[in-house]
C-alpha cells in the first residue's frame, strides 16, 4: 500500500489498491469535522470511491453527521428495521446467510433514484470472515475495448428487485400485504447500461448481477450475452479491493460507481451493522 500525504492536509490517505479504496488516518469522528476537512473528504471519496476508517468509536449521531458530509441521509427502506428513535439508520443483522448480499451488486438500482452512497459502521463482527469486497465499475468501463463501448453506449437495462428480495419482503405477519404494496411502489426500472457519474463526469458500467434482469431493445440472445459479460466485470481482481472488518470500522462507498459483495462465510456467528444511505439522482 502507498500513501498520498501531499494532497490532503486534514488527514492522511493510504491507498488500499492502485485502482480503488483508501484508508483515512488521523480523524476522530466524535469531533467536529471542519469545512476544510469536509472538502478534502469529498475529494478523496470521488477519487478513491471507497473510504475506510478504523477504530471509530462513534454513536449514531456521529455516523449521521459524517454521512452528511457526502449527501443527504434518507429514511430507512421497507426491507430493514430502523434503529429505535433514529429513522435514518438501518439495522443489519446476519449470521452469514443474508439473501442477496453475496452477489455483486449496487444498492437499490431497482429504484428510480438509487442512493448515491452507503455508510456502514461495524457494531459486532464475527471472529473471522465476513469480509466485504468492492469493485470499481469506472475502471471496468475504462478497460473495455472501444468496440464493446460502441455497442453498449446508449443501451438501457431493466432492474428489478423481485427475484432476490421477494422472500425478505414477505417475512412477517403482514408480509403478503407488504409484498403487494412494494410491487406497486417499485415496478421494474430502466437505467442506462453506461452511466455518467454526476460529479466526476466519468463513464461507468451500470449493470449488476443481482438486480439487472435484461438489456432493453436488443434480441434475447444478445441481451443475455451482454448481461453475462458486463456483470462478470466486477469479478475481475484488478478492479477490486477487499476489506476485513474490525470492531468500530466505518466504510463509506460511492454506490453510483462501485459494486460490492458481502462474503457470507461466517455462519453461525453473528454480525451487526448500522447503515446510513444517501439520496441519489436519476442515472443518466
Amino acid at each position: 500500500m502507498s500513501s498520498n500525504e501531499s494532497q490532503f492536509k486534514t488527514f492522511t490517505v493510504e491507498q488500499a489498491t492502485p485502482t480503488i479504496g483508501a484508508f483515512i488516518h488521523g480523524l476522530d469522528l466524535r469531533e467536529e469535522i471542519t469545512p476544510e476537512c469536509q472538502d478534502e473528504l469529498r475529494t478523496a471519496f470521488l477519487q478513491y470511491e471507497v473510504l475506510f476508517l478504523r477504530d471509530q468509536r462513534i454513536g449514531p449521531d456521529d455516523q449521521i453527521r459524517f454521512a452528511k458530509v457526502f449527501g443527504d441521509p434518507q429514511e430507512v427502506s421497507a426491507f430493514f428495521p430502523s434503529l429505535p428513535g433514529n429513522p435514518h439508520i438501518e439495522v443489519l443483522e446476519s449470521r452469514g446467510r443474508a439473501a442477496g448480499t453475496d452477489v455483486w451488486h449496487s444498492d437499490l438500482t431497482w429504484q428510480a433514484t438509487p442512493n448515491s452512497a452507503t455508510c456502514l459502521h461495524a457494531q459486532q463482527i464475527p471472529p473471522c470472515g465476513g469480509d466485504t469486497l468492492w469493485a470499481s465499475m469506472t475502471a471496468a468501463y475504462d478497460a473495455l475495448p472501444e468496440s464493446i463501448k460502441n455497442v453498449i453506449d446508449g443501451l438501457e437495462a431493466v432492474h428489478d428487485w423481485e427475484k432476490e428480495l421477494t422472500g425478505v419482503v414477505r417475512q412477517g405477519e403482514d408480509g403478503e400485504a407488504r409484498y403487494e404494496e412494494t410491487r406497486r411502489k417499485y415496478p421494474p426500472m430502466t437505467h442506462p447500461v453506461v452511466r455518467k457519474h454526476p460529479e466526476t463526469g466519468r463513464k461507468l458500467v451500470y449493470v449488476n448481477e443481482l438486480f439487472t434482469s435484461r438489456i432493453s431493445g436488443v434480441p434475447t440472445q444478445l441481451s443475455d450475452s451482454l448481461r453475462t459479460m458486463l456483470t462478470s466485470l466486477a469479478k475481475t481482481p484488478e478492479y477490486q479491493v477487499r476489506f476485513r472488518w474490525e470492531p468500530n470500522s466505518l466504510v463509506i462507498w460511492d454506490n453510483r460507481s462501485t459494486q460490492h459483495y458481502a462474503v457470507g462465510d461466517y455462519h453461525p456467528h453473528y454480525r451487526l451493522m448500522h447503515r446510513v444511505t444517501l439520496r441519489g439522482d436519476r442515472p443518466a
